[in-house]
C-alpha cells in the first residue's frame, strides 16, 4: 500500500461456513452506504412554491355577487340621472327654440307694420291725387265755381283808398266780367288777366295786402288740414 493513501478498512474475519451469507452480504452495502453518506457535505434544500401541494396555498376570496336590491337601486339611480340630464337638455332646446320663434315673430310684426304703413301712405297719396283730379275736373266742367270764390276774396279786403286788383285766368276773367263786372266796378276793382294762374283760382291785391286764392294754395291748405305736408306728398312715388 503506498504512503498517504490509507483508506477505511474493515477487519476481515473468517466467517463460519455454517452461517447464511445473506446477512453479511446485506450488511456490507448498508455499512458502505453509511460511510459514503458521512463523507458527502450536507446541503440545505429550500422548498419552492411549485413544490408546495395545492392544498397548502391560501385560497383566493370568492367574488361577491350584487343582490337583486342593489341591482335595482343602481338601475333606478341610472334612470333618474338619465331622466334629469334629458330633461335639462330638452328644457335648454325648448328655450332656444322659443327665443328663435320670438325673434321671428318680432321681425314679422315689424315687417307687417312696415307694410301696413307703406300701404297706408300709398292709399293716402292715391286719395289726395284723386281728390285733386276731381277738383280740377270740376273746375273745368263748372267754370262758374269761380264766382263764389271771387266774392269771398274781394270781401276779405275792404278798399278805403287805392284801387284793388283782381287777377284771374283769362278764361275766368271773361266769365267774371259777364257775371260780376258791374258789381266790381262799383267797388273800383280792376280785373287783370294772368295766364300764369290756374283756371279756377284768383289772387287779390290792395297795396301791401294780398289774398291768395289760387288753386295750388287752396289745395295745400286742404292737405295740411288732414296732416299731410306738401314735401311729403312730393316725395311719394
Amino acid at each position: 500500500m503506498p504512503d498517504g493513501k490509507v483508506t477505511a478498512y474493515r477487519r476481515w474475519q473468517v466467517t463460519a461456513f455454517d452461517r447464511p451469507a445473506t446477512a453479511e452480504s446485506a450488511a456490507g452495502p448498508a455499512v458502505e452506504a453509511a460511510a459514503h453518506a458521512g463523507e458527502q457535505p450536507a446541503t440545505d434544500r429550500t422548498t419552492t412554491a411549485a413544490e408546495v401541494p395545492p392544498a397548502a396555498l391560501p385560497a383566493e376570496p370568492a367574488a361577491v355577487q350584487p343582490t337583486a336590491e342593489e341591482i335595482e337601486r343602481v338601475l333606478a339611480a341610472a334612470q333618474a340621472a338619465g331622466y334629469a340630464a334629458g330633461h335639462a337638455e330638452g328644457h335648454g332646446v325648448a328655450q332656444a327654440t322659443a327665443a328663435r320663434l320670438a325673434t321671428v315673430l318680432d321681425n314679422l310684426t315689424q315687417a307687417i307694420a312696415g307694410i301696413e304703413q307703406h300701404i297706408a301712405d300709398q292709399l293716402l297719396t292715391l286719395a289726395i291725387e284723386i281728390a285733386n283730379q276731381v277738383m280740377r275736373q270740376s273746375l273745368r266742367l263748372q267754370p262758374e265755381l269761380i264766382l263764389p270764390l271771387v266774392r269771398e276774396a274781394v270781401t276779405a279786403l275792404h278798399p278805403h283808398h287805392g284801387q284793388p286788383q283782381l287777377f284771374l285766368h283769362p278764361d275766368d276773367a271773361v266769365l267774371v266780367r259777364e257775371r260780376l263786372g258791374e258789381q266790381l266796378a262799383h267797388g273800383n276793382w280792376r280785373i287783370i288777366d294772368d295766364a300764369t294762374l290756374t283756371a279756377g283760382g284768383c289772387r287779390v291785391e290792395l297795396g301791401a295786402s294780398e289774398v291768395d286764392a289760387t288753386v295750388e294754395t287752396r289745395w295745400r291748405r286742404v292737405i295740411e288740414a288732414i296732416g299731410v305736408s306738401p314735401e311729403w306728398l312730393k316725395a311719394q312715388p
